[in-house]
């Protein structure tokens, strides 16, 4: 599956706009981001090990719930992590 990533998430994930890799949940797929990018982990996860929610996650266009992390995903589903940004 793709991954893209908002403009405020892309130095944890050395400047790559979007990752490919191979996950059977949102959930799992999240995991492995933070394993691969270490450094992205503490901010895609709260202390205790739950998506921040300051996160969107979008499953081919959908945007999910927090409790949605066990949905299933295939090779050719794309996810997007949006980080919202308030401002004024």
């Amino acid at each position: 599956m793709n991954i893209s990533f908002s403009g405020t998430l892309l130095r944890f994930v050395n400047f790559q706009k979007t990752v490919q890799l191979d996950a059977a949940t949102v959930g799992e797929a999240l995991g492995a981001i933070a394993a691969r990018f270490p450094q992205a982990k503490a901010v895609i996860y709260d202390g205790d090990g739950r998506v921040r929610h300051i996160h969107q996650i979008f499953l081919n266009g959908e945007q999910l719930a927090p409790t949605e992390l066990d949905r299933r995903v295939d090779a050719s589903d794309r996810m997007e992590l949006l980080t919202a940004i308030a401002g004024g």
